[in-house]
């Protein structure tokens, strides 16, 4: 099983033609900021964009995706955020959003909001045998939340979450320029950066063991 994930599109999907297997992958994970405070239209073409390389494809909010986009992912039936969804053995759950930002970004939540979408998501894949977490805003204080100055500004709610769980993988996002990968608890985080520069997770499943790594295309 081969699943793409990425984020920060900011109405720029084009760069996904770049990614070899997008095609003949499982599914794709779009991780958040399909738009700049954008409309409902706005998400959706980033959406059809995406649908023409595979039909398959799941989507959350980010930080800069306004509250009637997470509607409308729902309304489509591809939402991640609080939710979680079985493909084959694997189970998908997102967090979409992020915490407060100095920017007075359209979806920004207080971290006791954050803990409990993530908490409900889990419950719809704590049955299944690998879980992976796709979440906008990156664990708090890793290698995959600083931004320029150096600052930690990731969430302290996914961080605990992954130091509470047994997740097999993270995807993260929304600190654009702390592209990389760390580890929290037994999870691999991966924080591709944003697609328009070429960063995407590829996680593959081969029903006894995950490869999550992080790619340039």
């Amino acid at each position: 099983m081969l699943i793409i994930s990425f984020g920060d599109v900011h109405m720029q999907p084009e760069r996904a033609n770049r990614i070899p297997e997008i095609r003949r992958a499982d599914c794709i994970v779009v991780n958040g900021d399909l738009t700049i405070r954008g409309s409902r239209s706005d998400a959706l073409s980033v959406v059809d964009a995406l649908s023409e390389l595979n039909g398959n494809v799941y989507a959350h909010i980010g930080n800069m995706d306004k509250a009637e986009v997470d509607v409308m992912f729902t309304e489509m039936g591809i939402n991640l955020n609080g939710r979680g969804v079985l493909v084959g053995e694997v189970g998908l759950f997102g967090l979409g959003g992020s915490p407060p930002t100095p920017f007075n970004t359209p979806s920004e939540f207080s971290e006791r909001e954050l803990e409990a979408t993530l908490r409900r998501a889990y419950e719809d894949v704590k049955e299944a045998r690998i879980r992976i977490l796709f979440s906008h805003p990156p664990p708090a204080n890793t290698a995959v939340d600083r931004i320029r100055s150096g600052q930690h500004v990731g969430s302290s709610s996914v961080r605990r979450f992954l130091e509470e769980t047994d997740c097999s993988a993270c995807v993260c996002g929304h600190i654009h320029e702390a592209v990389g990968t760390d580890r929290v608890g037994p999870a691999l985080v991966i924080n591709p950066g944003m697609l328009p520069q070429g960063g995407y997770a590829r996680l593959e499943w081969d029903g006894e063991k995950l490869s999550a790594t992080l790619e340039q295309c």
